[in-house]
This record gives structure tokens, C-alpha cells and sequence, in this order.
């Protein structure tokens, strides 16, 4: 085995690749599929989740609006979110739709989510993401969920890098509002009933960042053109090689391995048919990880 160091800035090239996925989910089943999840949370409440599909989990209804008011919306008050529309008034009551990680990849694609609900009989609702353009050190990028035909009408916050939409407002004039108590529900399916808050589409599209690096790993003509065969030693004590391999020698590369600083091997690629290589030759091999 011979090794050789790269040139960090000419050698190595680094580039990210962005593939976009679409998501329309219209049911319990395919939420459930798909890793995404619904439920009401109270802050007072002594109940547990119910999630998506109508099932009640093990997970109290304070605790997930504790952890929602303290992450999403650094509340020092660890019972109240802020109501959508004003940021100033405050709630005890929202509802939530999670999108888990195998399906958002690194991200929801700001501008591409819609959601649709029936508020009791009420006809049908359409939400959208309008994207803000500052982004939180500690949560990312967000956008405001507002309503399609009514855009002055703030209902949540989406944040994009964890695939949280948060409801947390809403105008009972428009029919919009999220703000009712928990008995209303929140789940897929339920259709446009009395009393309950019906989720009857969520879409959107998840990004997927691919990194794309490119070595170049280069054998100049001076290079690379002794064996290390432990068979071709002469004199192990001079390590001098026999003198047959000296006058006009040659090697076939098989493989190349790219290492760490620690000299850990960390791939190998494997060069098929051998290349052969001596002193009047020069090779370069371009090789490509993708991850």
C-alpha cells in the first residue's frame, strides 16, 4: 500500500444536491404512513393526546403544550402560546400537526403547504404558508399558516426544518377557528360533523439535501510504481527490492482507499479492469460520495 495526502483546494470538490418530494395526505392511514400525527393540546387539561387517527396515546395533554409553548415560542409561562393573529394575547388551547422526520427529510419546502379543514358543518377551509424571512438560531425558519381566501387571517406558525404546524388562532367570523376546546377534536376522516375540527388534506413538499463530494486522486509519473508485495523483498534487513523489478518497473492499480487524519480507512473504490502504471505514465481517478 503507498499513500499520498490530497490538496484540500485542488483535489476535493464538495457540492449539495436538493431533491423535492410531494406529500398529499387525505386520510388516517396515510397519515399514520407517513409518520404524521394530529392532536389537540390544553394547557390545564388532566387528558391525554388522541392522536390522528382518533386513538388516545399515553401522553398527557399538559405535557405536549409545555414542551410546544416552551420550545416553539420561548414561553417563560409554561401554560399559554401566543394567539396567531396579535402575538400579544394568549391561549391555553392549540392544535398540532407533526410530520415525522422520515418524511420531511431536512425540511419543508417554504410556500408549498396547504391544509384543508371543515370546521362542524361548515364548508371547507383552506390553509396556506406565507414564509417569513428570518431565521431563529434555535428553531430554524417559520411562515405564518393563514387563510387562502382570507390572508390577513393569521391561524398559526409552521416551522419548516422540524415539520411542526402549530394552530394557534383563527376568526370564528371566517369559520377558522382553532381555538375551540379539545372535545372538538382534531383528527383525518371525520368529515364536515357538528362539533368537530376535521383535518381533510395536509400537503406539502419535503426537501432532501444530498451532499456530493468529488476526490481527484492523482498518480504523477514518479509515483506509485513500486509493488509492496512482501515477495518481491531481496534483502528485508536493506529492504531493497529484487533487482529484476528495478530496471523498467510496474504496478496495476487495483484499488484506491481515501483516509482520515488518523489514517482510518474510511472508503474504497475499486478500479476494474487494474490500470497499469509506470514511470511514463500518469493517472487520475475522479471518485464520488454521495451522502
Amino acid at each position: 500500500m503507498s499513500l499520498t495526502q490530497f490538496d484540500l483546494n485542488r483535489d476535493v470538490t464538495t457540492a449539495g444536491i436538493v431533491s423535492k418530494t410531494n406529500y398529499q395526505i387525505t386520510s388516517a392511514t396515510a397519515a399514520s404512513e407517513r409518520s404524521l400525527n394530529a392532536f389537540v393540546m390544553e394547557s390545564t387539561s388532566t387528558g391525554f393526546l388522541v392522536n390522528a387517527k382518533g386513538t388516545t396515546t399515553s401522553t398527557p395533554l399538559s405535557s405536549a403544550f409545555r414542551s410546544i409553548s416552551n420550545y416553539y415560542f420561548s414561553s417563560s409561562a409554561a401554560n399559554i402560546v401566543p394567539v396567531a393573529q396579535n402575538n400579544v394575547t394568549t391561549t391555553g388551547i392549540a392544535r398540532v400537526v407533526t410530520i415525522g422526520r422520515t418524511t420531511t427529510d431536512d425540511a419543508i419546502l417554504s410556500g408549498s403547504v396547504t391544509a384543508k379543514f371543515s370546521f362542524g358543518e361548515i364548508t371547507e377551509r383552506i390553509i396556506i404558508d406565507q414564509p417569513e424571512q428570518s431565521i431563529s438560531a434555535s428553531i430554524g425558519r417559520k411562515g405564518d399558516l393563514v387563510e387562502k381566501a382570507q390572508p390577513t387571517n393569521v391561524v398559526g406558525t409552521v416551522f419548516y426544518d422540524t415539520g411542526t404546524l402549530v394552530f394557534h388562532g383563527g376568526d370564528s367570523t371566517r369559520n377558522t377557528n382553532f381555538l375551540v376546546d379539545s372535545s372538538s377534536g382534531f383528527v383525518f376522516g371525520t368529515g364536515a360533523t357538528a362539533g368537530t375540527v376535521a383535518i381533510n388534506e395536509v400537503s406539502f413538499v419535503s426537501l432532501n439535501l444530498i451532499k456530493r463530494s468529488l476526490f481527484f486522486t492523482r498518480a504523477f509519473n514518479r509515483d506509485f510504481n513500486y509493488t509492496n508485495n512482501p515477495t518481491a523483498i531481496q534483502n528485508a534487513a536493506l529492504g531493497s527490492i529484487s533487482s529484476n523489478l528495478t530496471g523498467d518497473p510496474s504496478t496495476f492499480i487495483t484499488t484506491v482507499g481515501l483516509y482520515n487524519e488518523d489514517n482510518d480507512l474510511m472508503a474504497v473504490a475499486k478500479i476494474s479492469p487494474p490500470v497499469k502504471k509506470d514511470f511514463s505514465t500518469e493517472k487520475t481517478f475522479s471518485i464520488r460520495l454521495q451522502y
